[in-house]
């Protein structure tokens, strides 16, 4: 009879528990994939249970002396059972850029994600199993007898390992080729990959020495008196199928539907699927297959490009941060102000982002370009995304555990974020189309930052590496509004403009076309990536735009 008060059995409970219990997400994944009919399925189903318990036990063998075994398994099972929780519940994968994702995401987000469910699975499948292992007393015996006790059982899983892989190799190497993703959400791997990959990406940036970009940038006379002023508004976790200007059948824009002059670019896409990739490649020069975090945080961005050429340049913050890419020009952080815009949460609504511009409009001392990062429809708490008077679509989910919510609920709290933007979005045009009597020519661009699942395929939220990504994470709504002084001057043509805008575009157009728009000339802008280039009535030459 096995004595469980053994080390080597003792590691093998655990591995079976590892594999077997906090490895759901995989298990059910697997099992779609494999789909499971015939006799040889199921074997390959149980081979793999096999091979993947084996493994855990190998390695869990390794480290099986008292004291190190106890605190691995301390730690291991707690995390272990909240990755299994989060891929559960939203369906999500683990990688390298996940955990960046989590650690650039500030304590008022995370909050939104711990939930009494989280804390129950993460204590009952977590802590509970660990301290239980811990109180176990081991049988003492002296090193030679546990080396020899060791070797024979690390011997007998390797066998067995070995046994069960090799009639499957064929189709456990095609799973594999086929299903990359099998291998984020397998627990701990996943996460403890993820994270080795993250610190190594980390550990291999230089000192913050930042190279300089598009140095021989300078803006091209027009010789105009007026002022220009053009905003970028960040938006935040909206996706294209989910605006009525795109077709969906709610009016997710009552506003905007009405804007006069507005452009609607309804095959717009993003250049990651999380905050912490899409802004900083939206800013960066660097285009979507081009583009890595590491390279854009040595280099110089659009901001930098513009406020060297005399462009006053301001961030406003009402979101977990830029990223790295307001870190040399003006911010403005309003997350933390109380204000009626978003009563009664102490919380901002994205209101706030628009509250005082048509001050500065008045008092502009030269050519701006202002920079909105929304909170938009960061998920899960989508009910706190808007004000009440918002809630267009009930009964609306408010619960960050997706799971005590019908599926409809959860889309109709996410809808009315989407109202609320479009609100945002239409003030601040209506803000804009009085700049014209203050001299101003004035313009914006709107663009999401990534998209959202709402439990298509069993996935929630967003994420997940660019290739996996569904079409709901990186297909987003992306819409502009020029005034009529402002296209009048840089010579625009809005029919133009609008018969173009069906074609693709997104994240990679906006470093070029606010260089563009702002006529500034510098070797690094290309004007096949400008939205206003081929549009423009009068001669390129005249703006200064140059190829590369």
């Amino acid at each position: 009879m096995l004595n469980p008060r053994r080390p080597e059995i003792l590691a093998l409970i655990a591995a079976l528990y590892i594999a077997l219990v906090l490895n759901q997400p995989f298990w059910r994944k697997f099992h779609d994939l494999v789909s499971p009919h015939s006799t040889r399925d199921w074997l390959f189903l149980a081979a793999a249970g096999v091979v993947i318990s084996s493994i855990a036990y190998l390695a869990l063998l390794a480290v099986s002396l008292k004291p190190l075994l106890r605190a691995v398994i301390l730690i291991l099972l707690p995390l272990t059972a909240a990755a299994s929780y989060f891929m559960s519940e939203y369906g999500i994968l683990i990688d390298a850029q996940m955990v960046r994702n989590v650690l650039e995401t500030d304590t008022r987000e995370t909050s939104d994600l711990i939930t009494w469910k989280l804390i129950g699975y993460v204590a009952i499948l977590g802590f509970v199993p660990a301290i239980a292992f811990c109180l176990v007393p081991w049988t003492e015996r002296s090193w030679a007898h546990d080396l020899r006790a060791k070797f024979a059982y690390a011997a007998a899983a390797t066998v067995l390992c070995l046994a069960a892989l090799m009639p499957m190799i064929g189709d456990v190497l095609s799973l594999g080729r086929e299903h990359r993703e099998l291998k984020m959400t397998l627990t701990p791997l996943n996460y403890i990959s993820a994270v080795t990959s993250y610190l190594r990406l980390e550990g291999r940036k230089k000192a913050k020495v930042i190279e300089q970009y598009g140095e021989d940038a300078r803006r091209a006379a027009t010789g105009s008196t007026r002022k220009s002023l053009f905003i970028v508004v960040v938006g935040e976790t909206a996706r294209a199928d989910h605006f009525a200007l795109n077709g969906y059948a709610r009016t997710t824009n009552p506003e905007l539907s009405k804007t006069p002059d507005l452009i609607n670019f309804p095959a717009a896409y993003s250049c990651g699927t999380d905050t912490a990739q899409s802004v900083p490649c939206m800013f960066s020069g660097f285009d979507r297959k081009a583009f890595s975090n590491a390279k854009a945080e040595t280099r110089e961005n659009l901001l930098d490009i513009l406020k060297r050429t005399g462009v006053d340049v301001l961030w406003r913050e009402n979101q977990a941060g830029c990223k790295g890419v307001c870190d040399r020009v003006p911010t403005e952080t309003l997350t933390g102000h109380v204000a009626p815009t978003f009563f009664p949460s102490t919380e901002n609504g994205d209101d706030i982002l628009v509250d005082g511009i048509d001050g500065r409009i008045a008092e502009l001392e030269g050519d701006t370009v202002i920079v909105l990062h929304m909170m938009g429809s960061h998920g899960p708490a989508y009910w706190k995304r808007y004000p009440p008077k918002f809630e267009t679509f009930t009964p609306a989910c408010k619960d960050s555990q997706f799971s005590r919510c019908e599926l409809s609920a959860i889309v109709n709290a996410y809808d009315n974020t989407l109202v609320y933007t479009d609100h945002v979005l239409a003030r601040l045009i209506g803000v804009l189309s009085g700049a014209a009597d203050h001299g101003v020519d004035a313009g914006m661009l709107y663009v999401s930052d990534h998209g959202e699942s709402l439990g298509e395929g069993g996935l929630y939220l967003h994420g997940m590496p660019y290739a996996l990504a569904p079409e709901a994470q990186i297909h987003v709504p992306m819409v502009m509004w020029l005034s009529p002084s402002l296209r009048k001057e840089r010579g625009i043509d809005q029919k133009c403009m609008l018969d173009r805008a069906s074609a693709r575009a997104g994240h990679d157009n906006l470093f070029h076309s606010v260089l563009g728009i702002m006529n500034v000339t510098t070797r690094v802008y290309d004007p096949a990536l400008d939205l206003f280039a081929a549009c423009r009535g009068k001669p390129q030459k005249a703006y200064g735009l140059l190829a590369p």
